[in-house]
């Protein structure tokens, strides 16, 4: 019994901070498309492509809310930022056609192909844009973390989500939700 005391004690040690860090550093900093503080820019997450090199179905849901974002006047320009090696295609390259396609200019489309996870995406936006503020756009379920990570480098970020579930994906939400545990955990205890 006391070995079970000491492994819930240990258990909560590892977890309370992360989550603790997340919530602290994302209050009042997730808004809907209508209500978000307007930013120069729109950091779209990447989030898988298909074989046939079209957007994930989470991927499209991101970049139709990064479409509201920008049609609404809430973003000037849209940085895409994701893995250059997604299924044998760019990740930024499919995001940009997708944008395309739907009438966003190319001059207002920033490819980031060095976003490989969430941290390399934030370093990116101020490191090599020098962002100190933007929308970042996500899942609902990633936003908190996202925006954390991005005020971690200085940026300014508030945050816009998908809404997965409402949007018939539910079995996907909930793994990704799960995973999500595991990611703030790691994403807390990244080097500074």
């Amino acid at each position: 019994m006391r070995l079970v005391s000491v492994a819930i004690g240990v258990l909560a040690v590892a977890l309370l901070p992360p989550f603790g860090w997340v919530l602290t550093r994302s209050a009042g900093r997730i808004r809907t498309a209508s209500d978000v503080p307007p930013t120069d820019v729109a950091l779209v997450l990447g989030a898988g492509v298909r074989w046939d090199g079209l957007p994930s179905r989470i991927l499209q849901g991101r970049l139709n809310v990064a479409l509201q974002l920008f049609r609404t006047g809430g973003v000037r320009r849209i940085v895409v930022s994701g893995s250059p090696e997604s299924r044998g295609h760019s990740e930024p390259a499919v995001m940009r056609h997708y944008l395309l396609d739907r009438g966003v200019p190319e001059r207002a489309i920033v490819l980031d192909e060095s976003g490989v996870d969430t941290w390399s995406s934030c370093r990116a936006a101020a490191q090599d844009f020098g962002l100190d503020a933007l929308t970042v756009v996500s899942t609902r379920f990633h936003l908190r973390r996202a925006i954390a990570l991005c005020r971690r480098r200085g940026i300014d970020a508030y945050g816009v989500g998908h809404d997965a579930a409402a949007d018939g994906l539910r079995r996907v939400n909930a793994r990704a939700t799960r995973r999500e545990l595991l990611a703030t955990v790691k994403a807390f205890w990244l080097p500074r």
